[in-house]
């Protein structure tokens, strides 16, 4: 917070996660494009690591986004300062079209490639679809914050618990480790805080 009236929209995530979001798609593309299926078959292992990496990376944001508006809501009628989605056009197929694709990769895509050029079964991390499937209705009830300007606009999912004082410090701890290391999955240990 700069000052008791205004608060950040992100709290300093933005740095560290700019060379991962999104990049799930790009990198499954790339690999769907190889045209020999023995290639694809070789190259499979290296886009699953790559993939798993960015798949926590990713999902660790989007819980950031989550654990971050759970705290900045309990400041009342606060300035949001920062938001550069602020007065866009919102269409939600739009705004939710990166959630669905990796709520669709996760849940259909990816465990049927894993099974198929590793012989391996994959089942995604129940935290992982919990938080994006979270995160999804928290842009949809916030429209895709195009109007969210004041904290008393945020509203938060039904699913997700209420911030106590005591665990808005802890979080808010976490968040400025996470931010200070530059490893944003360090975001994970606050899971069981929110969902």
């Amino acid at each position: 917070m700069d000052n008791k009236n205004e608060v950040l929209f992100d709290p300093g995530y933005a740095p560290i996660v700019i060379d991962s979001i999104g990049q799930i798609g790009y990198t499954y593309y790339i690999f769907s494009a190889i045209p020999n299926l023995k290639l694809k078959r070789l190259n499979f292992p290296n886009t699953f690591k790559k993939i798993e990496r960015l798949l926590k990376i990713n999902i660790s944001f989007y819980l950031g986004c989550l654990l971050w508006a759970n705290i900045i809501s309990n400041y009342k009628d606060c300035e949001i300062t920062g938001n550069k989605l602020l007065g866009e056009d919102a269409k939600e197929e739009e705004y939710t079209s990166e959630i669905n694709f990796l709520i669709n990769f996760l849940e259909k895509d990816f465990p049927r490639d894993c099974k198929y050029f590793m012989n391996k079964q994959y089942s995604p991390d129940e935290k992982y679809i919990k938080i994006l499937k979270t995160y999804k209705e928290f842009l949809i009830i916030n429209n895709g914050f195009v109007s969210c300007s004041n904290t008393n606009q945020i509203l938060i999912p039904k699913g997700c618990k209420k911030f106590s004082a005591e665990v808005i410090e802890t979080v808010k701890e976490k968040i400025n480790s996470a931010i200070s290391k530059k490893d944003i999955t360090l975001l994970f240990d606050c899971f069981e805080y929110i969902l």
